[in-house]
């Protein structure tokens, strides 16, 4: 089984979102460990969260399950609803592929904090953002696009609408 270099693994700045939205994973980065030794049915990535970042905006997927386990630091688990839960070094979350339940994890204390994102990798798999019309697809080896739920591209610097979720 090789071993990861860390050094030279696949590092980025986790994606924008459209018009104000852009800036709400500044300071969200990560590295993907499970790429440069080839696994395809399933992703890690270690994932470093700067004080007010956030992974992401509420979301659920419905073709990939998903998890974080906590390595250092403080996270808060934010889930629909208003749902809010601490998890510090060795807690773990996750959620089921299909279960309609918007999540996401922020950072709201002062120091940095490092996670492991563990996920399945189906063929297509979409991502639902709670309250706005917004989703993504993906299809493994191939760019996840962002769009409206309708399926139309959003242009450089348009606002998201929100929307009232249907229950």
């Amino acid at each position: 089984m090789p071993k990861v270099d860390r050094a030279t693994a696949p590092r980025y700045e986790r994606q924008a979102y459209p018009g104000k939205l852009v800036h709400r994973t500044d300071g969200c980065w990560k590295t993907k460990l499970s790429d440069p030794i080839g696994l395809t049915q399933m992703g890690v990535g270690e994932v470093e969260l700067a004080p007010g970042s956030a992974t992401g905006l509420l979301h659920y997927h419905h073709g990939a399950d998903e998890m974080i386990y906590v390595l250092e630091g403080e996270v808060t688990l934010v889930e629909e609803g208003g749902s809010e839960e601490v998890l510090r070094a060795g807690d773990a979350a996750g959620w089921k592929a299909g279960d309609v339940v918007g999540h996401s994890i922020e950072n709201r204390s002062d120091k940095p904090a490092r996670l492991l994102e563990i996920g399945t990798r189906p063929a297509e798999d979409t991502a639902i953002y709670v309250g706005l019309d917004l989703m993504y697809r993906a299809r493994y080896g191939a760019d996840i696009t962002i769009r409206s739920r309708s399926g139309r591209p959003y242009e450089a610097g348009e606002e998201v609408p929100e929307i009232e979720e249907l229950p």
